[in-house]
């Protein structure tokens, strides 16, 4: 299928490793000019964007080549997973999660409102749906989607198509999941995912792919899963 999106210009933010890493190698292999952004690992912008002052840096190096399509893949729980902690401990998760995603998402709208035609898509989680994982994480994916859905109102009129994928576990070398054995893997299948086996990242790349493409202009507003049917 040919995503009409050859010779657009893509940020991928979180792009170091996993499933940002596959995303990156997706869009390039589809005609986009990528950008990666990671706080680690060999990207374009090596940068921590949890410092508002690094994303004022990332935005105007962009300046000139702005992007068309972008992709927020970084997220996770800073560590912080006990629930009953400041809101300001609270409120690092939330950046990481969303925050860092609308300053950017603020900074480059406007030029794909002007050029109508923009792609957004957010890397969110079944966190919230299935009620699981520590606290302050799975509310700020909460937020995340809620964001989604009522950003994604606001300028779809102008070709500017927001939207989300809520993966499961992915596959991701290093992880605790990776290390079980065959027994301690066909118990958690069991359990938890019927499908029988953990998500792939170039699976969830794919799906990242048609959500940024010309096919995707009526799924403003949507959060896929993508979990195994999780349960």
């Amino acid at each position: 299928m040919n995503l009409g999106i050859e010779g657009r210009t893509a940020l991928v933010v979180g792009a170091s490793r996993g499933i940002g890493l596959e995303i990156s190698r997706e869009l390039r292999a589809e005609g986009c000019r990528v950008y990666t952004v990671s706080r680690s690992g060999k990207t374009d912008f090596n940068m921590d964007l949890m410092h508002e002052d690094q994303v004022e840096a990332l935005v105007t190096a962009l300046s000139a080549t702005q992007p068309d399509i972008i992709i927020h893949v970084i997220g996770g729980s800073q560590g912080i997973t006990r629930t009953l902690l400041p809101s300001s401990e609270w409120a690092k998760v939330w950046r990481l999660n969303v925050g860092i995603a609308h300053d950017l998402n603020r900074a480059f709208i406007p030029n794909m409102q002007r050029n109508q035609w923009g792609r957004i898509i957010h890397i969110s989680s079944n966190a919230p749906r299935l009620n699981i994982g520590y606290c302050p994480f799975a509310s700020a994916k909460a937020a995340l989607d809620g964001y989604v859905k009522v950003v994604a109102k606001e300028f779809s009129k102008d070709g500017v198509i927001i939207a989300a994928v809520a993966p499961g576990i992915v596959h991701t070398p290093g992880r605790y999941y990776a290390s079980l054995n065959s027994k301690e893997q066909d118990e958690y299948f069991n359990k938890y995912i019927p499908i029988g086996r953990f998500g792939r990242a170039e699976e969830v790349s794919k799906v990242v792919a048609f959500l940024a493409s010309d096919h995707a202009a009526y799924l403003s507003g949507s959060v896929v899963a993508m979990d195994g049917g999780a349960r």
